[in-house]
């Protein structure tokens, strides 16, 4: 008997895939937020800057309080209008970048460079000449703590070295300002800026300034006066001892002295004679206003006066000359003075006051 046939394997249909007819969405791109590479933080080079834009703005300052109240040591008129022209150029200059830099701009950079180098060296130059090496390491010290602030991105320790550069060209000044204020108070200096001619302090009404080639007093006959220089009063006349002027209100007074043989006079009425042609010769329409004298008909005269009037640096002045014969030397005291502040100075009879030993 025939087996039964095997039975045919039972059909299972498969399922295909078969793409669908619907439009596919668009696959959305979810952006990754990948931390990006930071810049440099700029944190400690903008602090930086500011430090040294405030820094700029401080030594404008000072720069001006150095013209007005450090001595003068040169009385060279000319490096004096050099200190001053480069003094306002400078306080601009530092002006102008200090603001800029507290703002956070850095498009004056190379100018800061150029006016910290050019700076270091023109004043730095000047106060070296004028023998003032504590200032001139303060102002290297000072334009390279700057420079370090305002020029690149600085380290923390640079940047703190050059701070405390400048914090110490700083407290230099600092001392110095009290220092000098101690021994002169700095509106007399401010009076005297402008003067590399003036020395010393102010001397008042009724001291008594004593003679340096001669034994002699003088009295002071009001406020304000100061000392000329020596060395710059000589250029005038290599007789004279001494010079005051009164800067405020253009007021002098000055003692000469010489040997009476050079004088080529027989008495002092003689030798006011002689004053008198010399007066004339300096200012040619010098006009005498009286003469006097101490003589009498049985004594020769001690002192001999002259009085008058001239222009004088285009202003219309009044003299006033007193001559003194003391043993083999004649003295001489000259007041004169714009002729409006000649009586406010009190300069009449101010030339009579001389004391001799």
């Amino acid at each position: 008997m025939p087996s039964p046939a095997a039975r045919a394997p039972e059909y299972v249909p498969t399922v295909e895939y078969i793409p669908s007819l619907e439009p596919t969405p668009a696959t959305v791109n979810t952006p990754t937020f990948e931390p990006t590479p930071q810049a440099e933080p700029s944190s400690r080079k903008s602090s930086a800057l500011a430090l040294g834009g405030g820094i700029l703005l401080l030594n404008a300052v000072l720069h001006l309080f150095e013209f007005l109240f450090l001595p003068a040591f040169s009385s060279d008129a000319s490096l004096r209008a050099a200190q001053l022209a480069g003094t306002l150029v400078g306080v601009g200059l530092d002006t102008l970048l200090g603001v800029s830099f507290l703002q956070g701009s850095t498009r004056f950079r190379t100018l800061a460079f150029v006016r910290l180098v050019v700076g270091m060296f023109l004043f730095g130059g000047m106060s070296l000449y004028q023998a003032q090496y504590l200032f001139t390491l303060v102002v290297v010290a000072f334009t390279c703590g700057v420079l370090v602030l305002v020029w690149g991105n600085p380290s923390s320790f640079l940047a703190g070295a050059g701070l405390t550069a400048v914090l110490l060209g700083v407290g230099v000044e600092v001392i110095g300002f009290t220092r000098l204020a101690a021994t002169q108070s700095l509106s007399e200096r401010l009076k005297i800026a402008l003067r590399p001619d003036l020395e010393g302090r102010q001397i008042h009404e009724g001291e008594s300034i004593v003679g340096a080639r001669h034994p002699y007093t003088l009295r002071v006959p009001s406020e304000g006066w100061f000392r000329r220089k020596a060395e710059v009063s000589r250029l005038s006349e290599a007789h004279i001892d001494l010079w005051l002027s009164q800067p405020e209100l253009g007021g002098h007074l000055t003692v000469s002295v010489r040997s009476w043989s050079e004088v080529q006079a027989a008495d002092l009425q003689e030798a006011r004679e002689l004053e008198l042609s010399h007066l004339k010769a300096q200012y040619p329409d010098f006009q005498e206003t009286d003469t006097s004298d101490n003589g009498t008909a049985l004594e020769a005269p001690s002192v001999a006066t002259l009085t008058g009037s001239a222009t004088r640096n285009g202003r219309p002045s009044l003299f006033e000359v007193s001559l003194y014969k003391r043993g083999d030397k004649l003295l001489r005291v000259i007041a004169f003075a714009p002729t409006q502040t000649f009586e406010p100075l009190h300069l009449t009879g101010a030339t009579t006051g001389l004391q001799t030993d």
